[in-house]
């Protein structure tokens, strides 16, 4: 009699579901973790992200993800248009660049990123890049409100370098908007008289212009520049498919 009241209240208690319901008896322990963690997972929201890493370099975003900033609520993308559905989101933070190991134009990456800077000023853009090509991370620190870091930094100063409050931007030793569109344009093969008749300048106030910005890049003369430029745009898809 016994028996029976156990067997039936057994019955009364089992669920109607089942993870697997071929079964005749309940799952064992795994399967029934194996179901809860996918309870969770579809009733949990989306992770919330704070920190986006841009990177091809498989070591530099295992390092990200394991030892930077393990546990933080961030994530890793291989290019800038594979993370643009994410750029809108209220908590992102931290938007990190790693301009070396980019497979895309980095000059078309620093036109998206301007635009995203002047888009949401909250957001903190780091570019990371080796200091030993000078001309290159000059430029990219004039390019926008961007804070460069060097990308062959130690752990401990790198992980504090991004996670030191941010200091406010030194406009004054950023690219004005008419020599961004001068550099653009030389970018994409006009010469300087051309440039000069697109912004409505005349050529001498042109050439006086990049003239100080050669100063500022420490570039000696017209041609590193373009040097300079064709190096930036360079798409390494394009390039070697």
């Amino acid at each position: 009699m016994r028996t029976f009241i156990r067997r039936e209240k057994n019955r009364l208690h089992r669920p109607d579901y089942r993870v697997l319901p071929y079964r005749e008896y309940p799952p064992p322990v795994f399967d029934r973790l194996e179901h809860l963690t996918q309870q969770l997972s579809f009733a949990l929201p989306e992770c919330i992200i704070s920190q986006i890493l841009i990177s091809t370099d498989s070591f530099l975003s295992y390092a990200w993800n394991r030892g930077l900033f393990s546990g933080k609520r961030n994530a890793v993308f291989s290019s800038l248009d594979s993370a643009h559905h994410r750029f809108a989101e209220p908590h992102l933070s931290h938007l990190i660049v790693d301009m070396e190991s980019l497979l895309t134009s980095r000059f078309s990456a620093l036109e998206t990123l301007r635009q995203l800077a002047s888009h949401n000023r909250k957001l903190h853009i780091y570019l990371l890049a080796t200091k030993s090509d000078a001309p290159l991370f000059n430029f990219l620190r004039a390019a926008g409100p961007f804070r460069v870091i060097k990308r062959d930094l130690p752990v401990k100063p790198f992980r504090q370098a991004l996670l030191a409050p941010a200091s406010p931007v030194d406009v004054s030793r950023k690219f004005p908007p008419v020599e961004w569109q001068m550099f653009t344009a030389l970018a994409q093969g006009k010469t300087l008289k051309h440039v000069a008749q697109l912004l409505n300048l005349p050529y001498h106030r042109m050439v006086y212009r990049l003239n100080l910005q050669l100063r500022q890049l420490g570039l000696p003369d017209r041609q590193s520049l373009l040097h300079l430029l064709h190096r930036l745009t360079i798409d390494a898809n394009h390039y070697w498919g």
